[in-house]
């Protein structure tokens, strides 16, 4: 039987747990290779109040976060230690370290190094929009895509002195709409402004948010919900995860939320068929 391979790009510590992290628990714990690749230190993440004084160290902290996430996720790390670039225009996104800031083309070789090495059947990472609009997400989205189409392509990065691999599929993470509108109607009412929303107050919740039709793969993990939430509680300088949905039951939420959404870019599903798996023979 041939070994399942996963591969996971994500921009940020915490993007794994918070994000996808169901998704990754689930397929580790059924025996699939999960390999998860973080591009940025997180350094220019916003923190909890608790954590203001360790702006200094913060690396550091949010490096021990993520090890100890990913661990209890099952999944293998990889850092491409690329510097964080900070929220939307964000005066971080100027630093000449920042991952938005570097060579598109060498970035798209790292990736590919992992793919040949890895072999994974089925690649993630962020969509075009990169959720809400991240340049570290996007930038994610960039370079995997290229990565993807290239790892099997000979002429393509023959430095790296590795065979051509070629992936069977990609996916893009996604979430629906519709939850969005009703997270807007609740904000509304109370006075508050959904164009900046979030800590740092960056994002537009009115621009957030797929048509549902077109997620073409749901992922149920509620078997693995309490896995999700141990990682995303190693999160601590990002507030654990618990920022979201913390008015609502534990077991209202997984049954809510239990499913992660995702777009599958290649090959594209014919017909609006739909699926629930990453790996199965259509």
């Amino acid at each position: 039987m041939t070994k399942r391979t996963l591969l996971a790009v994500l921009a940020h510590p915490d993007d794994e747990s918070f994000g996808p992290g169901g998704t990754l628990a689930r397929y580790a714990a059924e025996g699939v290779d999960v390999h998860i690749v973080i591009a940025t230190d997180g350094v220019a993440g916003s923190v909890v109040e608790a954590y203001q004084d360790e702006l200094e160290r913060l690396v550091a902290v949010r490096t021990k976060e993520l090890e100890a996430a990913v661990a209890i996720l099952g999944g293998t790390l990889h850092k491409l230690c690329y510097r964080d670039s900070g929220y939307i225009n964000d005066p971080a996104n100027e630093h000449p370290d920042a991952f938005i800031q570097a060579d598109e083309q060498e970035a798209t070789g790292r990736i590919v190094q992992l793919i040949r090495e890895l072999q994974p059947q089925v690649i993630m990472t962020h969509d075009e929009t990169g959720g809400y609009f991240h340049p570290d997400h996007i930038m994610c989205w960039k370079i995997t895509t290229a990565a993807f189409h290239a790892a099997g392509d000979a002429a393509q990065f023959p430095d790296l002195g590795l065979e051509p691999y070629q992936p069977q599929r990609l996916y893009y993470t996604a979430f629906s709409n519709r939850w969005v509108k009703f997270a807007i109607f609740i904000m509304r009412l109370r006075g508050q402004d959904p164009t900046r929303w979030g800590r740092n107050q960056d994002i537009d919740m009115t621009r957030i948010g797929v048509d549902p039709n077109k997620i073409t793969t749901r992922i149920d993990y509620r078997k693995y919900w309490e896995v999700k939430r141990a990682a995303s509680a190693q999160h601590t300088s990002q507030g654990g995860g618990t920022s979201f949905n913390r008015l609502l039951p534990n077991w209202l939420q997984k049954q809510l939320f239990g499913r992660d959404g995702f777009m599958r870019a290649y090959p594209p599903l014919a017909n609006g068929r739909r699926e629930k798996e990453f790996f199965n023979d259509e």
